[in-house]
C-alpha cells in the first residue's frame, strides 16, 4: 500500500474544488428559471408586447393558466430574417446576448421577407411557384443560421416558430395577396376566387414548411402548426388545426384591415367562442400546442 504525502493530498483536494468552481463559473451566463425571450417580426411585437400596466396577449394566457410569466421582448416591426440573420447585423448581436438568460426562445420572421422578395421576384416573369421556391431556399438557410446561433449561444434553450397563419380575409385586405403573388389572379389559375386563394395559399404555407424542415433534424427546435386556426374557429367544417381550408383566406373578424391584415385582431371574435380575440385564440392555442408541455401548467 502507497501512502500519499499529505500535503500532495491537500493540492489534489484544492485542485479538484477549483475546477468545480471553474466549471460552474462557465456556466454561470446561461439561465435555470423558465422564461421566454421573444424575438422577430411584428407579430412578436403584436402578442407578446406589453406594458407594466397592461399583460401581452402572450402573459394573459400564461398567466391565466398558472404557467411562468417571464418574458422578454426584442422584436421589432418590419423586420425580416435576412436581417435577423446578418452575423455582423445588431439584430443577431442583441439575440444572442440575450438567449443565455432565457430557457426559450420564440422567433417570428419570413413574413416580411415574403412582402419584400415576392413581387419583384413576381415582376422577373417567374411562376408562383419558382417564387415560392425561392422563398422557401432562401428562407430555409437564414432561419436555421439563426436558430443555430440561438443554440450556440445557449445549448441549453428551446427554440419554438410557426408558419404564421391563414390571414388576409379582412375587408380591403384584398390587395395585398394579389401583390405577394399576381401570378395567381394573372393566368396560373382559372377565373374563380377559390383557385386564385388555393394557387396564393399554396405558396404562403410554406413558410410553415421553413419551420417544419428546420426542426426536424434540430432536436432543440420545435415547429408549431396553426394553420387553419381562425378558420376552424370560425366555423369553417373544410378547416381544421394544421389543415387549413386552401380555398379561402382568414376570416374578416381575425384579420382586419386596423391590424394592417397580417396581424390577429384583438377584438371580435365570434359568438359562442371561448376567446374574446383572434389574438387570444392564437395564444391559447399556442399555450396548449406548447407551453403547457414545456412548463407543465
Amino acid at each position: 500500500i502507497h501512502l500519499q504525502n499529505p500535503l500532495n493530498m491537500k493540492f489534489a483536494l484544492l485542485s479538484t474544488l477549483f475546477a468545480l468552481v471553474g466549471a460552474n463559473s462557465n456556466n454561470s451566463t446561461t439561465t435555470t428559471t423558465q422564461s421566454i425571450l421573444v424575438a422577430g417580426d411584428s407579430w412578436g411585437t403584436v402578442l407578446a408586447g406589453g406594458s407594466a400596466a397592461n399583460l401581452s396577449f402572450l402573459s394573459r394566457k400564461l398567466k391565466e393558466h398558472g404557467c411562468p410569466n417571464d418574458v422578454t421582448n426584442i422584436a421589432i416591426p418590419g423586420t425580416t430574417a435576412t436581417q435577423w440573420s446578418n452575423a455582423d447585423g445588431s439584430y443577431l448581436a442583441a439575440l444572442t446576448k440575450a438567449a443565455p438568460k432565457h430557457s426559450h426562445v420564440w422567433i417570428t420572421l419570413m413574413g416580411n421577407d415574403a412582402l419584400e422578395q415576392m413581387p419583384t421576384c413576381a415582376a422577373s416573369g417567374k411562376t408562383s411557384d419558382e417564387c415560392g421556391d425561392q422563398l422557401y431556399s432562401d428562407m430555409l438557410a437564414k432561419m436555421g443560421s439563426i436558430v443555430d446561433a440561438v443554440h450556440d449561444a445557449n445549448p441549453d434553450a428551446e427554440v419554438v416558430g410557426m408558419g404564421y397563419e391563414m390571414m388576409f380575409g379582412g375587408a380591403g385586405c384584398g390587395l395585398i395577396p394579389a401583390t405577394l403573388f399576381p401570378q395567381c389572379w394573372k393566368g396560373e389559375a382559372d377565373s374563380s376566387d377559390e383557385s386564385s386563394i388555393r394557387c396564393f395559399n399554396t405558396q404562403v404555407v410554406r413558410m410553415q414548411a421553413v419551420w417544419d424542415e428546420v426542426a426536424s433534424s434540430r432536436p432543440y427546435a420545435t415547429s408549431l402548426n396553426i394553420l387553419g386556426l381562425t378558420q376552424t374557429v370560425d366555423g369553417d367544417e373544410a378547416a381544421a388545426v394544421g389543415e387549413p381550408n386552401m380555398e379561402k383566406l382568414g376570416p374578416s373578424w381575425a384579420w382586419p384591415v386596423y391590424e394592417g391584415c397580417i396581424h390577429p385582431g384583438v377584438a371580435g371574435a365570434p359568438e359562442g367562442s371561448a376567446e374574446n380575440s383572434a389574438s387570444m385564440v392564437l395564444m391559447e392555442e399556442m399555450y396548449a400546442q406548447y407551453w403547457s408541455k414545456q412548463f407543465g401548467c
